[in-house]
């Protein structure tokens, strides 16, 4: 029939005692045969307490199995760290490359309140 698929996903996370880190991987796929579209991607990240914050990077691969023009993979590097109890702020730089060379790039900052 029509819309139907088959999806499989997980992923592990470790944080040892001896240092302060934490190191992230996931793996997801996704087969729709009925629209020829097979894909997996793979998400490998840490985070390392570094000073008064938290220094984040991640590595990310999507292979589309119709061929190399739909493949990427992208890095982030970003640094969450507290202005106070309730206001945090991370700034970041990101990159996704693709294999038909639409590149993207930037930067981001994020803040976060709680209340």
């Amino acid at each position: 029939e029509n819309g139907e698929y088959s999806t499989f996903g997980g992923g592990i996370y470790y944080s040892p005692e001896s240092v302060p880190a934490t190191i992230s991987i996931a793996y997801d796929s996704v087969d729709a045969d009925d629209l020829g579209l097979e894909a997996t991607d793979l998400f490998v990240g840490i985070d390392y307490e570094v000073g008064p914050g938290t220094l984040s990077a991640a590595y990310n691969s999507t292979d589309v199995d119709d061929g190399d023009e739909n493949d990427t993979t992208g890095f982030e590097v970003s640094y969450t760290y507290s202005i106070n109890d309730n206001v945090s702020i991370t700034p970041g730089f990101f990159t996704v490359e693709d294999t038909v060379g639409d590149d993207d790039t930037g930067v981001v900052v994020e803040t976060a309140f709680s209340f």
